[in-house]
């Protein structure tokens, strides 16, 4: 036990140092622990942001996807099919893909919460209060927080001039409105992206330089 407490003290500065000095010491010891729970912290905020920024990264490029194939024109395209054939499945199969897409894109921007983000929520209602008749006859509804729903007995029963209107290659279809702005929308999750990776840089930089300890580089 004698040597514990001789440790101990010898960690502390007890023993042949000053109250002062002691009192000094345990407030560096605080100062360092509040630091780590605050870069702690941090580290959670940034890997949450993160997570955030890819899923809308990744839904928002599922949406310009699904909206090329829905607005694409000529032989090949969706509509031209079915105008062939009379069969308008593989069009209201993309439009489930887009809502659900699309769903999770608004959720991403509802998570993030920036004043930008928020800006392209704006849009994105905007573009569905706009189309909201032409997307009402092919089953889909925008619903309080922003997202869409799918009346599935609507979307089969709609005609092909219905599901033109609103998911064709027309200038005023939401698909082509919804297309730009999912555009615009993954290139600033990019850019989020992109600033909590400098960021992070940027900090550990800092830490390592005004500690001058490897160890304390990663903490």
């Amino acid at each position: 036990m004698r040597v514990t407490r001789n440790f101990m003290s010898a960690m502390l500065g007890i023993g042949g140092k000053s109250t002062v000095s002691q009192g000094r010491r345990m407030s560096r010891l605080q100062a360092s622990g509040a630091e780590r729970f605050l870069n702690a912290s941090k580290t959670n905020q940034a890997g949450s942001n993160k997570t955030v920024y890819q899923n809308m990264k990744n839904s928002a490029g599922q949406v310009q996807y699904v909206a090329s194939e829905l607005t694409k024109t000529g032989e090949d395209s969706v509509f031209a099919k079915a105008k062939e054939s009379g069969d308008t499945s593989g069009i209201t199969k993309k439009v489930r893909e887009f809502v659900n897409n699309y769903n999770g894109m608004v959720r991403s921007l509802k998570s993030s919460g920036s004043r930008v983000d928020n800006s392209y929520l704006n849009q994105l209602n905007s573009n569905a209060m706009m189309c909201r008749s032409a997307l009402q006859a092919t089953g889909v509804t925008r619903n309080s927080d922003g997202t869409l729903s799918v009346n599935e007995k609507t979307l089969k029963g709609a005609s092909l001039e219905q599901l033109e209107k609103a998911w064709g290659s027309g200038s005023s279809s939401f698909a082509v409105k919804t297309g730009a702005a999912a555009e615009n929308v993954q290139e600033n999750a990019v850019s989020g992206m992109n600033n909590l990776i400098n960021n992070s840089y940027s900090s550990l930089l800092k830490n390592f330089g005004s500690r001058g300890n490897y160890f304390n580089f990663w903490s």
